[in-house]
């Protein structure tokens, strides 16, 4: 044992006191900012309407044709970015997308990243790391850090069902929306600068989502939900309640029985159901997922044949209402895990896609 363990230099009273107080200070700036930020954020209009484009993107795993990839396009989205990206990863082992995010950065682009603790070791972040990037992780989290957006420029959304991996790129069936808003944005930057920035000094979040109801000029309206901090059960029962003709799904892992209740609810009702569950995962649930006690009940429910993962968190209403994110359908997703949950009303368009790709799948 080292002789000098139990001895410290002593300390001149005034650098002692400076060493106490610059960091308090910096937390006192910090938690002015976020007030600010959440006094303003409370008084700026709760819908807001603006232009805004979107496009809905699904890897072609199983289409036997020649196409581009989600790690490509995201390569693309990146490209684009000339102030700042923000990315709450779930996982990452693309060396492609890690390359990109380090080319960004070198061009003076500020890139911040948010891991989940179970994964951050890879390869892949500590590559990012190594190239000045800033890494932080969840820690010893009881649930999963289970995002996978990022935010461009403060003005660009990109999130969906993809894990930054090869398998979630190749092998599995993702689905990804890009938005241009920057209101959502908004929305989405709050939700990182809470994982990033208050998680580095052990605080709360805010559950006050700046804009939680956006209207595009085409009628699009956007909802926005982040778990656990948002009730997000009573939105997802809303719009199952609401259906007037058809429910559809995709999903991965399904074993909510408050959902999978009202959708039974709704068939009884006459509502047509139809619904597509993983596999893997049905086996995996061991008695919990919600396909056994439908398919009993006569929804019209089936297992994928994907030799990858079916790896959606999708549901259609009335053909004209989508629900996507990272959100699978259970109870760890709606009160442990960070997710995040969009409900997109009024578009047939964006639906249609997304009926297009329930139709594919095999």
């Amino acid at each position: 044992m080292n002789q000098d363990s139990n001895f410290s230099e002593p300390v001149e009273p005034s650098k002692h006191r400076k060493s106490r107080f610059v960091p308090f200070c910096l937390l006192i700036i910090i938690a002015v900012a976020i007030g600010i930020g959440i006094r303003y954020y409370r008084n700026i209009p709760q819908t807001l309407t603006e232009t805004g484009t979107w496009q809905v993107y699904f890897n072609d795993v199983g289409k036997g044709n020649i196409s581009i990839s989600l790690e490509e396009r995201l390569i693309d989205k990146l490209k684009i970015a000339s102030v700042r990206i923000d990315a709450a990863l779930y996982d990452l082992d693309s060396q492609p997308i890690a390359d990109a995010l380090i080319k960004a950065h070198q061009q003076n682009v500020k890139v911040r990243i948010f891991a989940e603790n179970d994964n951050v070791d890879e390869e892949e972040f500590q590559k990012l790391k190594a190239s000045g990037i800033p890494v932080l992780d969840d820690g010893d989290n009881e649930g999963l850090m289970h995002h996978k957006f990022f935010v461009i420029d403060e003005r660009y959304v990109w999130t969906g069902s993809y894990n930054l991996t090869y398998r979630g790129a190749n092998k599995n069936n993702n689905n990804v929306v890009w938005i241009d808003s920057p209101p959502l944005a908004m929305n989405y930057s709050q939700e990182f600068r809470e994982l990033f920035v208050l998680a580095e000094y052990d605080r709360s979040s805010d559950p006050n989502v700046p804009f939680p109801r956006i209207m595009l000029n085409d009628g699009t309206e956007i909802l926005t939900y982040f778990a656990p901090d948002n009730d997000t059960i009573s939105p997802l029962l809303k719009e199952i309640e609401s259906a007037t003709s058809s429910i559809v799904f995709m999903a991965f892992s399904f074993t909510h029985d408050e959902l999978g209740k009202a959708m039974q609810e709704q068939y009884k009702m006459g509502i047509a159901v139809n619904g597509i569950f993983d596999a893997n995962q049905k086996k995996s649930n061991r008695g919990y997922s919600e396909f056994d006690s439908m398919k009993k009940a006569g929804l019209s429910v089936r297992l994928d044949k994907e030799e990858g993962a079916m790896h959606h968190k999708v549901i259609i209403i009335d053909e004209e209402t989508v629900i996507t994110g990272s959100y699978n359908f259970s109870k760890n997703a709606e009160t442990r895990n960070s997710e995040n949950l969009l409900i997109i009303k009024g578009n047939k368009e964006i639906a249609s896609a997304y009926l297009d790709e329930f139709n594919r799948i095999k």
